[in-house]
């Protein structure tokens, strides 16, 4: 049976990471607010695409969590693509005087969500909800970024996903050296936070 092995993390969280690399550059300022558009062949072709091969592996697997974890992070990064695009080309019809409120719903609808994912979360190893703890930090800032027009909350936003890339790019490290017959290769990822 095709995909009936190996761990599918070792492609979710590398593609993960990079995708929130791009996105916390972006918007800490590595180039204008203007350019946000330039992450999109990164959140679409890259890290939303793969994450949902990702979620496809895992199911086959019988992984549910993974599955369920990866797929939900697949629907946020196709979606922000589709924002991104949707907004910049005028898809939806949305006069430009409420494209702050449709990023504000975007940040709200999804930062919801990822704290109702928090809940199972904490019973993985503390590294996998601290991540998802920090997506609902970043997707609650940038919410209030786009309701009060202040863009240096989207600059805090930024950093708080540049900390979450470097968490998923140290768990891919940990998961890659695992696979590859490593004991302990990092210090532990943490205890899950509930048993």
């Amino acid at each position: 049976m095709v995909g009936a092995g190996g761990n599918p993390l070792i492609l979710g969280l590398p593609i993960f990471a990079v995708g929130a690399l791009a996105l916390g550059m972006v918007l800490i300022g590595f180039m204008p607010a203007t350019a946000l558009g330039a992450i999109v062949p990164i959140v679409l072709f890259a890290t939303g695409l793969y994450l949902a091969v990702v979620t496809v592996w895992a199911a086959v697997l019988g992984q549910t969590m993974v599955a369920g974890i990866t797929g939900t992070f697949s629907g946020f990064w196709l979606s922000l693509a589709g924002l991104l695009l949707g907004l910049q080309h005028n898809w939806y019809g949305i006069a430009a005087a409420d494209a702050a409120k449709t990023q504000e719903l975007f940040f709200i609808a999804w930062g919801c969500l990822f704290v109702f994912l928090l809940v199972p979360c904490l019973r993985l190893p503390a590294v996998y909800p601290a991540v998802v703890g920090l997506v609902v930090a970043a997707c609650a800032i940038a919410a209030a970024s786009a309701h009060l027009g202040n863009a240096n909350l989207l600059k805090v936003s930024g950093y708080i996903i540049l900390v979450l890339a470097f968490l998923g790019f140290y768990a891919f490290v940990n998961v890659g050296l695992t696979a590859m017959g490593a004991k302990r290769p990092f210090p532990p990822l943490g205890r899950p936070l509930v048993s």
